[in-house]
């Protein structure tokens, strides 16, 4: 089981977007307590969520990564975490590269295929 989940939505340009997300923490709390605050905020900032997703997450990521390097470099140097997340845009859902699995009358559902990165 992980440490914490977070579903969040905003619709921009009449389309809805939704982030889904389940975060499993390393060495403490305050990187997934951070992520959960500031990626979709970071997301729904980005001027191209709805032109160019696929570029608008790599770019959220890092700049999520890099702001919570800066504001506790001091303060939480063994923090880290993994996510399983989701975006959807429109009509569009966006997986990350871990495995996510529903569950529906207690049967699995995969949502997402196992791939290596090209």
């Amino acid at each position: 089981m992980e440490d914490l989940y977070d579903v969040k939505m905003s619709k921009i340009g009449g389309k809805t977007n939704c982030l889904l997300g389940i975060f499993d923490r390393h060495g403490g709390s305050h990187a997934v307590e951070f992520l959960k605050e500031r990626l979709f905020e970071n997301l729904t900032r980005h001027l191209q969520l709805i032109t160019n997703t696929k570029l608008t997450i790599s770019e959220t990521y890092q700049k999520t990564d890099i702001d919570f390097l800066e504001a506790q470099s001091n303060i939480c140097k063994d923090d880290s975490y993994t996510i399983s997340a989701s975006v959807l845009v429109g009509s569009h859902l966006y997986v990350g590269d871990s495995r996510a699995v529903a569950s529906k009358e207690g049967k699995d559902i995969p949502l997402s295929k196992d791939h290596k990165p090209n």
